[in-house]
């Protein structure tokens, strides 16, 4: 009997020793399963951003590139001062769907998340903010916003003479271009920073270099045609390309209206999807989150003749503000009515708004992979105050969209319209 006690005392105590191990277990499991979580909503509402901006920035026969990922997360980090009406129209026209504070940890394990690719020594994929503050300024800026951006977005803290004009602009510039790896230059320039009022401005950097998985060969890179409208195919509307071309097994898919394939880098959690659409004029319309999950669920493994032209570009993407604004955004920019009290507090007398939004893009796409980059500046202001494959023939002769997406989250990194090639 006694040993019989002895023994379920001993079970007791393991149970209760195990439950302890498995509830520490289960404590440190769910801030992962928390952080994949809301990294996947980022990576939503990122996207829903990102097509939403190419709808209404899309205009016929015009060039577009620019980073979504660097947009949304620069106004996130303002978004982290506002308040009241203000708060509650960027989360509504920005799509930030996440309680608060989740909003900012999620753009925190993404962050981490991409800029843990450099590690694998496959690509360089580096994201990374600052704040640039008025030194004048310094004593009256939230200690808990400054807190909410180290931390929250690894944000590097500056504090400058803002009446000198010049000298700020290029200390931020120059910040830029390091991060950026000198490919975005002039970022802010001095109307910039004597509008902001000694305000602040709050900048997100983005770069990407990263190698095909397989990469074409040069000597089959022959000068073609690439005819500037879906329609006409006359010699008028055609410009002279750098023609790419290679033959291999792509993930490639057929939907109503366009033929998609996916480009795979040595990095495999990046790829470019190009998306080639019989129309480009309206196809705006159909690019959307929902869209994209089911065009990639119609892809398969398929041997593809493949052509694709070499391209460069630097863009601004222009009018960035008055999109916002058309989204609901209004507040935000109206030194009368914004509530970024979160940042500098009203009893200042100041009032913050958001003076402007600058964007800034390059990209080149070549033989070899793929380098991109962007920035995005928000300049802060007080006011005054199984068959057998056939081979498929996939020719990008023709406007067409790409998409350079980090797969694990599927957040839409890049995004550009290839309208018109750049002047050899």
């Amino acid at each position: 009997m006694l040993k019989l006690k002895t023994l379920l005392l001993a079970l007791l105590v393991l149970s209760i020793s195990f439950g302890c191990v498995c509830s520490k277990c289960k404590k440190e499991i769910e801030p992962d399963r928390v952080q994949d979580s809301e990294m996947t909503t980022i990576s939503e509402q990122n996207n829903a951003l990102a097509f939403k901006l190419y709808e209404m920035a899309d205009k016929p026969g015009k060039n577009m590139f620019y980073s979504p990922h660097s947009i949304s997360t620069a106004l996130s980090m303002v978004y982290g001062g506002a308040r009241n009406n203000t708060f509650e129209q960027m989360s509504k026209a920005l799509y930030f769907g996440l309680p608060e504070m989740k909003q900012h940890e999620g753009y925190l394990a993404l962050q981490k998340e991409l800029n843990r690719i450099s590690e694998n020594g496959k690509a360089e994929l580096n994201v990374a903010n600052a704040i640039f503050g008025a030194e004048s300024r310094k004593a009256l800026v939230q200690k808990d916003f400054i807190k909410l951006l180290q931390q929250q977005y690894l944000s590097d803290y500056y504090n400058l003479d803002f009446k000198d004009y010049s000298g700020t602009a290029k200390f931020i510039n120059k910040w830029v271009m390091d991060k950026t790896h000198d490919r975005i230059k002039d970022l802010v320039n001095e109307d910039h920073i004597r509008g902001s009022n000694e305000g602040m401005v709050l900048v997100n950097a983005i770069y990407f270099k990263g190698s095909w998985l397989n990469e074409f060969d040069p000597r089959l890179t022959i000068e073609d045609k690439f005819y500037v409208s879906s329609k006409k195919r006359g010699e008028d509307q055609s410009r002279p390309v750098e023609m790419m071309s290679a033959r291999a097994r792509y993930q490639y898919g057929e939907v109503p209206g366009a033929q998609l394939i996916e480009l795979p880098y040595a990095e495999r959690d990046l790829s470019m999807l190009f998306v080639l659409p019989d129309e480009i004029d309206g196809f705006a319309k159909k690019l959307n989150s929902a869209n994209l999950m089911n065009w990639q669920e119609s892809m398969s493994p398929r041997e593809v003749q493949l052509y694709i032209p070499k391209f460069k570009f630097e863009l601004t993407f222009d009018g960035l503000t008055d999109i916002l604004k058309a989204m609901g955004m209004t507040d935000a920019f109206d030194h009368a009515r914004a509530d970024f009290s979160g940042i500098i507090p009203k009893e200042s007398g100041l009032g913050v708004f958001i003076h402007d939004i600058i964007h800034k893009a390059f990209v080149e796409v070549n033989e070899e992979g793929t380098e991109a980059a962007a920035a995005t500046g928000i300049v802060v202001a007080t006011k005054m105050s199984p068959e057998p494959d056939e081979v498929v023939t996939f020719r990008a002769d023709k406007p067409f969209v790409y998409i350079l997406l980090h797969k694990p989250s599927n957040t839409v990194l890049f995004m550009g319209k290839m309208n018109e090639p750049p002047k050899q």
